[in-house]
């Protein structure tokens, strides 16, 4: 008896405990999201003994980690960020940042922005385990391949306050000192360069240093010496970090600067100029090992007069360190000098018929094509110069990692006009030759995705006319189409745009350019380019027949091609059940591919050690962070090595699941149900309807509690007793409005027929950009929704179709007649259609309160927009609000404190439409402009 009593009350304590837990539980709140961490920078080391990765919260100091697969240990350093381990793995660098709290409380002081703490430089030896700090580092640097060096460079030091002059001569002289410092004022800062090698606890310093560069393979580490005190002296340093020996290569008067080592040591090129004006005309040299050679200045021959090196063009050598690529362009002049006052000059931009870009997009490039310069390259051995691109053929890319004799080349320009109304952009390509010069254009007018291969033997493009992939054999001189007999399309199949659906791509070229890997919806075929040998299934059409979508995914980074001799690793994604995994294959087809792992997750992209065959994934759900993995390449006995969010637990979250309903159209149609955490099937919910187009493979994604940039976060509105449902939706052309109501309305009924735990009378919709489109139709259509939100909508096509995406400052027009508005055509052609898709029109039938926002910095949707459908539905006396964070962009950007009020302003408009609560001072009251700043109207009644 008194057994079957203590197990009774042990059961019962078990039940009143889970339930007090279950009780316990908080709802998330606004506050809640600075302290919710997000991870980044994972890496793993290239011995695959070690991975680094940062968490830091929204708001507040984060921390680095390194695990170490021997141990299983975790090693913590407070504010460390931007870890990068030694090519040997012998230690790991990162950044220390300033504390959080205490760079605020200088900011609110009124400290100046160059007197604010600066980073420091963590240095952690990974076999001794023991760190390093060195104050105020400017930047540092790592070789890529092999060595045990680093170099930083450290900020200016601060002054001694405890030093002060004792007469006022010695006061005249630091005056005076002080004002020779700079000869030239344009030259750049110079700072003190540390050489390290960590494992050996060896240090050279440097002073004057304004950059600095390792080559690959860390022999060498080159740099830019510079005096700049009577005249302005630049010298360029070799550092041999085998022999530790210095060795200075140049010295001139002048400025040396974007100075660049080869791959290997024996190579370093610079640009130089004597000039002493900003306007400086530069020269090219480069050091052989030996001796430095000017190489390319005004007077060379080869290049067009007038023309010279420019300063904004990427110097770098070809992998075999034969050539040495570079920029020119028309030599700079001085400015004339300005005899006109402000008010005496003409401030116009002339929009001309003839331009192939508007004047806004020009004003947007217009830097970028102030600093426009041409790839050139010189030929070492030979000592020869050849221009790869010029003024018509701009764009110019090389094969074989510069080694190549063949590039390739894409010419906009004819078809610039046609940009404003058509898109993808068209195009003419031409194969180049590296070794003359010589360009021959062998494809024109293709709008289409278009390449090289890696080896050069062949452009590949997809060509929209037959639906196939197709390449040009630049030996043979001829075109061949590689899927036209296929029985599988290569185009997307759920294109609903008004414009010709575009290929699912490609995985890439093997080695020698002898197989061309491309993608049709589920599987991946190998096909030989030169045409003699039939396409296979290199996936033996496994993801068609069990409905999975294979990706090749490239684990060596470095890799410029395939290689066919290694498993092929391949990303997996079930469509129907949204599960996601790894599997293998490898060239040749003929078999299923191999699965690693596969569950109900979604998998992110794996990174495998660069000299070790162990790898670092993520796997993501609803309710799991995507923390990191690590494995083996067969992923066996995998280990959770990272564990962002503990608080997580503390927290009410939810759940989501796949629902599926018939449309209003007859079809089948997906979208995802989530429910808050302790879901009572007998209680009644309020639920929020959000949308932008197709989200239902998104099943498994993890939504972080963070901030609005402009959308509920799910997790967030679950959290708080909230059903989210989002619908998917297609599209018919001409008709995207009303595809959008069909689908959400038609989802939102069947949810409602299915489920008695939604409350009907108590749902609200929210959209942004062309979601927030959606939701300002919506509304004109039904009165289903209590209450909705839209974020940067369009609410007149006809008034935004002519408008300008100030962002880009492109036109609008192609949105509407080939992309996104999908209205297929032009405003006189279809001005019926135009009207029918645009709120604005029927704002009357507006009769659900809307909430809006729509920033003046809005650089895709102009924010007129915005303000129309406020105005009309104002003059008709609805309900309605428009925030608008002034300079916004079309979504919030960065941490700024508008994304918390905005995520407070949305939660209070939905919670009192849909859950009854009071209506807080600013939906009551408005801010008026004289509050503007002074009161935030967050105040329920």
């Amino acid at each position: 008896m008194y057994f079957k009593y203590f197990a009774f009350t042990i059961v019962l304590f078990a039940i009143a405990s889970f339930s007090l837990s279950a009780q316990e539980k908080k709802s998330l709140q606004v506050d809640d999201f600075d302290h919710w961490n997000h991870l980044s920078n994972e890496k793993i080391s290239p011995n695959g003994m070690f991975v680094a990765y940062e968490i830091n919260p929204y708001k507040g100091d984060g921390v680095l980690k390194i695990w170490g697969a021997s141990s299983g240990e975790k090693t913590t350093f407070q504010r460390g960020g931007n870890p990068k381990f030694a090519p040997n793995s012998a230690f790991l660098a990162f950044s220390i940042k300033p504390q959080h709290d205490s760079v605020r409380k200088m900011k609110l002081d009124g400290v100046k922005k160059d007197k604010l703490p600066k980073d420091s430089l963590g240095i952690y030896l990974t076999e001794s385990e023991k760190l390093k700090k060195y104050a105020r580092v400017r930047s540092f640097k790592i070789p890529e391949d092999d060595g045990d060096w680093i170099a930083w460079q450290n900020e200016k030091p601060l002054k001694d306050k405890t030093k002060k002059d004792s007469t006022v001569a010695d006061s005249a002289r630091e005056k005076a000192k002080k004002k020779k410092q700079k000869a030239d004022k344009n030259a750049p800062d110079a700072y003190e360069l540390v050489v390290y090698n960590p494992v050996e606890d060896i240090t050279h310093r440097f002073k004057n240093v304004t950059e600095y560069a390792f080559s690959d393979n860390g022999r060498l580490l080159t740099f830019i010496k510079q005096q700049n005190d009577t005249v302005l002296r630049s010298a360029v340093v070799t550092f041999d970090t085998r022999k530790q020996h210095v060795d200075t290569v140049f010295v001139a008067d002048g400025l040396a600067k974007k100075v660049e080592p080869g791959i290997d040591e024996q190579h370093v090129a610079f640009i130089h100029s004597a000039d002493t004006i900003k306007a400086r005309v530069y020269s090219l040299h480069y050091w052989n090992g030996k001796e430095t050679i000017g190489l390319v200045d005004t007077l060379s021959a080869e290049i067009p007069e007038g023309w010279t090196v420019s300063e904004h063009g990427r110097i770098y050598f070809s992998d075999n360190d034969e050539r040495l690529f570079f920029g020119i362009a028309d030599a700079p002049e001085p400015e004339p000098k300005d005899t006109l006052l402000d008010e005496e000059k003409v401030n116009l931009d002339l929009w001309s018929w003839t331009d192939g870009k508007l004047q806004p997009e020009q004003l947007k490039e217009k830097k970028r094509e102030e600093n426009r310069n041409y790839l050139t390259v010189y030929h070492i051995p030979e000592e020869k110069l050849v221009q790869l691109e010029d003024e018509k053929l701009q764009n110019v890319r090389l094969t074989l990692d510069g080694n190549g004799d063949v590039a390739y080349g894409t010419d906009y320009e004819p078809y610039e006009k046609r940009g404003s109304w058509e898109m993808p952009y068209y195009k003419d390509v031409y194969v180049v030759d590296v070794i003359t010069g010589q360009k021959i254009k062998v494809l024109e007018e293709i709008q289409s995705a278009t390449s090289i291969s890696f080896s050069g033997k062949y452009i590949n493009y997809y060509n929209n006319n037959d639906s196939a992939w197709h390449v040009y054999d630049i030996q043979d001189k001829k075109d061949r189409n590689l899927t036209g007999n296929l029985d599988v399309p290569f185009y997307r199949v759920t294109h609903d745009y008004p414009n010709e659906p575009s290929p699912y791509y490609y995985a890439g070229w093997t080695k020698d350019d002898d197989w061309f890997l491309v993608y049709d919806e589920f599987d991946i075929w190998q096909i030989d380019p030169s045409g003699r040998k039939d396409p296979v299934c290199l996936t033996n059409e496994y993801g068609r027949k069990n409905n999975i979508r294979f990706r090749y995914r490239q684990l060596d980074r470095d890799a410029k091609y395939i290689d066919p001799k290694s498993d092929l690793w391949l990303t997996a994604f079930d469509q129907k059940t949204k599960a996601s995994g790894y599997y293998i294959t490898s060239l040749g087809g003929g078999e299923n591919p191999e699965k690693l792992i596969m569950d109900d997750y979604r998998f992110y992209a794996p990174r495998k050690a660069k000299n070790a065959d162990k790898l670092i994934w993520q796997k993501a759900s609803f309710k799991d962070y995507p923390d990191v993995w690590y494995s083996d390449m067969k992923i066996s006995e995998p280990v959770k090595i990272s564990n962002t969010n503990p608080q997580q637990n503390k927290y009410k979250w939810g759940s989501v699941e796949l629902v599926k309903w018939i449309t209003s159209e007859g079809t089948e149609e997906e979208g995802l149900l989530y429910k808050p955490e302790n879901f009572d099937p007998n209680k009644k919910y309020p639920m929020m309807v959000y949308f932008y187009r197709l989200y239902s493979d998104r099943l498994h994604a993890h939504w972080t509690p963070k901030p609005s940039r402009s959308i509920i976060n799910t997790t967030f509105y679950t959290s708080n007793d909230y059903i989210v449902f989002i619908p998917n939706i297609r599209y018919k052309v001409g008709y995207p409005g009303e595809s959008a109501y069909n689908y959400v309305s038609s989802g939102t009924v069947a949810l409602l027929n299915k489920y008695d735990f939604i409350d009907k009378d108590h749902i609200g919709i929210q959209g942004q950009s062309w979601g927030g489109y959606e939701a300002a139709y919506i509304i004109t259509k039904t009165d289903m929704f209590a209450a909705a939100s839209a974020g940067a909508p369009v609410s007149n096509m006809t008034s935004a179709y002519g408008g300008i995406r100030w962002g880009s400052g492109m036109s609008r027009m192609f949105q509407y007649e080939e992309t996104q508005s999908r209205i297929g055509g032009t405003l006189w052609e279809k001005p019926l259609h135009y009207i029918e898709n645009s709120p604005v029109f029927y704002a009357p039938k507006v009769h659900t309160p809307l909430l809006m926002r729509h920033n003046d910095g809005d650089g895709a949707v102009p924010w007129y927009q915005g303000i129309e459908y406020f105005v009309a539905l104002r003059r008709l006396n609805k309900p309605v609000w428009l925030l608008n964070y002034n300079d916004g962009a079309h979504n919030e950007r960065g941490k700024t404190p508008n994304r918390k009020d905005l995520s407070i302003r949305m939660k209070q408009f939905f919670d009192h439409y849909l859950k009854e609560e009071p209506a807080p001072k600013w939906m009551r009251e408005g801010i008026p402009a004289v509050k503007k700043g002074k009161t935030m109207g967050y105040e329920l009644e």
